[in-house]
């Protein structure tokens, strides 16, 4: 799961990774994950073996369509194994389970040896070792590259440490952006520009780059919600609007009440105009109404363009507890007033 989730964010800063292999071999479903991921990245993906790709390991390597393997490194490809415990029928699902491992390990390797699944099997039936020569000969790999001559971990003399030791320090370094070739903060740094980038496009007031990621998210949340109510009453002011258009428009066509809900059908899934043409001009739109700016409204956050009208026996408290939005938009649009009912209140 680390490795997925590692693999993931790499994904998001580089087009190209490379992953440098030395394995022993392990978990079937554990390697399942890892092929899985690496098969289904957006990123181009080389796989190097820089000494053995065993078991496991040697499936992995087929992940990728691009695989070198040094001079000196092996490949080693077996059957799946497992040790069960239990009644004869534990046995007996242990010993399906495995030979659909199987199955599926013929299945991979004749797809890039290019061998039919009878000759993939008899490969796994036994310990099958490849040199780099075989590896490349077979298709395994698609290039022999130098051997590495140097090492990332911080040891003179590995034969002095134990393997366990060793092999703690290579996956701390793992951990560490400086193993990949970044800087010990540029992933911090990644995230601290995210962040801006979002407040700044979300126009968030609330938080800024230093806030915690918990604070921004909140902030996001808050204003999606904002933004949704705004959307919702708008949509509902313009229905009303239309609604009351249309409605004027049939009583003013002189029609049945039989012919009324038919036209009333056409206005509202056809629109306001396409209801004026099938009346043949009996009926126009109501003059001096217009519809009600939904940019402005979703933008404003606000059931009104223009939140001033009709609220003109509002005073400073009355806007402060009704719709402080609407206040706020004031003091940009209007501020004469704003400053007149402030001073009301105040002095």
């Amino acid at each position: 799961m680390w490795f997925v989730s590692e693999l993931g964010r790499l994904e998001k800063q580089y087009d190209s990774i490379t992953i440098k292999v030395h394995l022993y071999g392990g978990s079937v479903f554990d390697g399942n994950l890892m092929c899985n991921a690496i098969e289904a990245s957006k990123s181009n993906i080389d796989i190097d073996i820089l000494g053995l790709a065993a078991s496991m390991g040697g499936l992995l390597t087929m992940s990728s369509k691009n695989v070198g393997i040094v001079e000196n490194g092996y490949i080693m490809l077996h059957n799946p194994k497992s040790g069960s415990y239990g009644e004869a029928k534990d046995l007996e699902s242990s010993a399906e389970l495995l030979r659909m491992m199987e199955n599926n390990f013929a299945k991979k390797l004749s797809i890039r040896m290019g061998i039919s699944d009878t000759e993939a099997k008899a490969i796994l039936s036994k310990d099958t070792w490849h040199d780099a020569e075989k590896a490349k000969k077979s298709g395994l790999v698609s290039r022999i590259i130098p051997s590495a001559v140097e090492t990332i971990l911080p040891v003179e003399d590995p034969e002095d440490f134990g393997e366990t030791e060793v092999y703690n320090m290579f996956s701390a370094l793992l951990i560490n952006p400086a193993a990949v070739g970044l800087p010990q903060n540029s992933q911090q740094i990644f995230i601290d520009n995210m962040k801006k980038s979002l407040i700044e496009a979300l126009g968030l007031t609330k938080v800024t780059d230093q806030s915690s990621d918990t604070a921004v998210i909140d902030a996001v949340k808050e204003k999606i919600t904002e933004s949704e109510t705004a959307k919702n009453n708008a949509e509902a002011e313009l229905k009303t609007f239309k609604d009351a258009q249309i409605t004027a428009m049939i009583e003013g066509a002189q029609l049945e009440d039989s012919e009324k809900e038919v036209y009333k059908k056409i206005g509202e899934t056809s629109g306001v105009e396409a209801l004026a043409i099938v009346l043949k001009s009996k009926a126009a739109p109501v003059q001096g109404s217009q519809a009600p700016n939904l940019g402005a409204m979703i933008q404003n956050g606000s059931s009104s363009a223009n939140a001033s009208v009709g609220r003109t026996d509002w005073d400073f408290k009355k806007w402060q507890t009704e719709d402080p939005r609407g206040l706020e938009k004031m003091s940009e649009t209007d501020p004469e007033k704003f400053k007149t009912l402030f001073n009301a209140n105040y002095k």
